[in-house]
């Protein structure tokens, strides 16, 4: 198998011929290629470099794209900054007052507006140069993220207890906006989509909340970009341990844990027939950790998660630090690599 078959054999409930290998890199790879964080950010050519130079040299199982950089926000009036070498922050949200400027907001075009036409450039880019040897992974943001930054994480955690209905009013312009996007990641080249919404983290909103304002909405999206053949994964940041099904109840076909997460519970709440991927900590074994040990956790991982059907990825918790060390992005593929079900399954 090659890499694009091994990630879809995992997506489509397949065992493949050992467990893809897929480090969140995103800025790591910028930080590997030499370049400083803007000038990827505004050169799609420069991103897709970056992204292709670290998969030849380190020779993981997927590429990701240059998504998270709140793009869909910006294009709908959201302000940011943009830091020399790390990537932008929201400084001023676009909404102030629900009746004032939630009107005013328009679905972007992702051809035109913002930076949205770079990212997709950059996956276009990267899929010319990977083919159908590796997939390509594109980001977006879940409705109640991409909210979060068109309102302000602080105040829309407060809106949903004093204006309920402002909040669904505009988690419905936000599941039509991703959809949209979501639709054009796809027709730029993204073999995989990864939705991301660290606003719905257990360490951020109760089970009740994330029922009501963040899980249907995301089920919309899901619903509708399935509909067109996309496979797709989930990440909700921190521990999720008590939402776990219904993170799945959304329709995706896998989903990506955060090192908060105990991967064992997470494989008996849902069982061997769930794709899951994970979770390696990001900081203290892929910065402060050695090869050595890098790979044991990675066995570890292997071991009690992928099961005797290999619904299994095996990735890190969360972005990668840009100090990560090489050596130990080497020595997590290198343990993918030993897992060839004919020598994994005697260990």
């Amino acid at each position: 198998m090659n890499s694009y078959e091994r990630i879809m054999s995992v997506l489509d409930g397949q065992k493949p011929d050992r467990i893809p290998v897929f480090p969140l890199v995103r800025e790591w790879c910028v930080r590997q290629a030499g370049f400083k964080a803007y000038e990827a950010i505004l050169d799609a050519s420069k991103y897709a470099h970056s992204q292709y130079l670290c998969v030849q040299e380190f020779d993981y199982d997927m590429v990701r794209d240059l998504g998270g950089i709140h793009c869909e926000s910006e294009a709908m009036g959201s302000k940011l900054k943009f830091p020399e070498d790390a990537f932008p922050s929201v400084i001023e949200f676009a909404i102030k007052d629900y009746k004032k400027d939630l009107p005013k907001l328009k679905i972007p075009d992702p051809y035109k507006d913002g930076r949205m036409p770079i990212v997709l450039e950059g996956i276009y880019l990267l899929k010319g140069k990977v083919g159908k040897e590796i997939p390509v992974l594109g980001y977006l943001q879940a409705p109640f993220r991409h909210a979060s930054m068109l309102r302000s994480p602080d105040k829309i955690l407060t809106d949903v207890y004093k204006s309920p209905q402002s909040v669904k009013d505009l988690l419905e312009l936000c599941v039509s906006t991703q959809i949209v996007w979501g639709t054009a990641l796809l027709h730029a080249g993204a073999d995989v989509l990864f939705i991301s919404d660290p606003m719905s983290s257990g360490d951020v909103i109760s089970s009740k909340i994330w029922m009501t304002f963040a899980q249907p909405y995301t089920t919309k999206v899901v619903s509708a970009l399935k509909k067109l053949g996309a496979k797709i994964i989930m990440h909700i940041c921190g521990d999720t341990t008590d939402r776990l099904e219904t993170m799945m109840g959304t329709g995706v076909d896998c989903l990506s844990l955060d090192s908060k997460v105990n991967m064992d519970e997470a494989r008996k709440i849902l069982g061997e027939d769930i794709g899951l991927m994970g979770n390696l900590d990001p900081t203290d074994v892929l910065v402060f950790g050695n090869p050595e040990k890098v790979e044991k956790e990675s066995l570890r991982l292997m071991i009690s998660v992928a099961g005797t059907k290999g619904n299994y990825i095996l990735s890190s918790g969360c972005t990668v630090p840009v100090n990560a060390p090489p050596e130990n992005i080497r020595a997590m593929v290198s343990a993918g690599k030993k897992s060839a079900w004919d020598t994994f399954s005697q260990r």
